[in-house]
């Protein structure tokens, strides 16, 4: 009988990605089953696994095979967690911290973007996620700096400052379309905006209607919105070199705040679900419990159309409610809509985030999340769709995508710091 030999880890190591490497096929299938995010890290590992996941072959296989993932989304928290531990210097990261909803993600960086400090004065904006859109994340930083990210890698890049100053963050948005972004801020006479294309700031005049607040801004269709809970939205391609403004009124709702209007962000939301737009809509004073609403935008009749209206006391006659007691004597605040499905919303209560199908009228889960209860003024988590290929998105503008990813996004969104020169100090030669 012959002694098998012993064999280390290392070796055993070796042996299995050998194996991996000479079976191409197997390693194309493995790779094609991965989550994005999965998929990021992993082009890490090796010069192979990268030459194989950017192959024009591979990315249109991945592409087909993830587009119509319902899985392919997640609810991101805007508070940014900040890693307190030293960091060498170089590229500043953000990362997705990535779980399954109805759990939140988060992002998590290092102090060097996000500094561990209270408001010095009233401009001064703390650190959060602003918008999202197409796989790319624009977030608050130190000193009110505003960054581009995409959290799938990492790759961060830091905005020049424009003049004036940005002051409002709830006023700034961001859209991406083909494989460019434009993060703007809507103003009254122009529409200010940093394009991809161009690497800088710029003002286009337009004629805006005046909002009485804004509570929101969102993206989809290469269109921004922004989003005024009490009367309607405002839509807009910044994109185009002449933009125009589109005012949708609102549906006519009946809930009203009863303490002030704001607290219209506890009570309605607006976003995009399976492709069209949405109201999402509770009124706090309909029958005894109270009811919730949920209206969307006909692409023919260009009319809101009231899809679901579900009473309260129908979720808690179901069985369901006894699994995850939803408490009666609280009416529950507006959530959001899930971006994949218009008949599953979000609602919190208690500190915890309950998933509704408003078709079936059952609660489908609950997770009991710190970070989802909100206090009156702040926004919800921000739903957002992964893109098939999000390795492949880059915050850099066009000028700088060679050079960028090599260099400091610090220095890199700053034209006017000096350059290090690249001369070092001459070793003597031995004699």
């Amino acid at each position: 009988m012959t002694t098998p030999l012993p064999v280390s880890a290392g070796d055993a190591s070796r042996v299995l990605f050998t194996g991996i490497r000479d079976h191409t096929d197997i390693l194309i299938e493995v790779l094609l089953r991965l989550p994005p995010w999965s998929l990021c890290q992993l082009r890490c590992v090796c010069k192979l696994w990268l030459e194989r996941t950017t192959s024009s072959t591979f990315l249109s296989a991945y592409a087909e095979r993830h587009t119509t993932n319902p899985s392919n989304w997640f609810l991101l928290d805007r508070t940014i967690f900040i890693d307190t531990a030293p960091t060498p210097r170089g590229p500043i990261r953000a990362l997705l911290r990535n779980s399954e909803p109805p759990k939140v993600s988060s992002i998590i960086t290092s102090s060097r973007m996000c500094s561990i400090h209270r408001k010095e004065s009233f401009y001064d904006q703390l650190p959060m996620v602003v918008s999202y859109s197409g796989g790319l994340i624009l977030l608050t930083g130190n000193e009110n700096n505003y960054y581009v990210c995409n959290p799938f890698t990492g790759d961060t890049f830091l905005l020049p400052v424009p003049k004036p100053q940005l002051r409002n963050a709830e006023s700034l948005g961001i859209v991406a379309r083909d494989g460019e972004y434009v993060v703007a801020e809507l103003m009254m006479s122009c529409l200010r905006s940093f394009s991809s294309v161009n690497g800088r700031w710029e003002e286009k005049p337009l004629v805006c209607p005046q909002f009485s607040r804004g509570d929101m801004v969102f993206s989809s269709g290469g269109m921004l919105h922004w989003v005024d809970l009490n009367c309607g939205i405002l839509s807009c391609d910044p994109f185009a070199s002449e933009p125009t403004v589109l005012f949708i009124n609102l549906p006519e709702a009946s809930g009203r705040p009863t303490r002030g209007l704001d607290e219209w962000i506890h009570m309605r939301y607006v976003g995009v679900s399976a492709g069209r737009l949405c109201f999402f809509d509770i009124d706090e004073d309909d029958g005894e419990s109270g009811s919730m609403s949920l209206w969307a935008l006909g692409g023919n009749s260009g009319e809101w159309v009231l899809e679901y209206k579900v009473d309260f006391e129908d979720l808690w006659e179901d069985e369901s409610y006894d699994d995850y007691s939803l408490d009666e004597d609280e009416v529950p605040l507006v959530g959001l809509v899930d971006p994949l499905n218009e008949h599953s919303v979000y609602v919190i209560s208690q500190d915890c985030l309950f998933n509704i199908d408003l078709k079936t009228k059952q609660i489908l889960n609950c997770t009991a999340q710190t970070n989802a209860g909100r206090e009156v003024g702040s926004s919800p988590p921000i739903a957002c769709v992964v893109p098939p290929l999000p390795h492949l998105v880059s915050p850099y503008p066009s000028c700088l995508r060679k050079e960028a990813s090599n260099s400091d996004p610090q220095e890199a969104g700053s034209s006017d710091k000096p350059q290090k020169s690249g001369k070092g100090r001459r070793r003597k030669s031995k004699t």
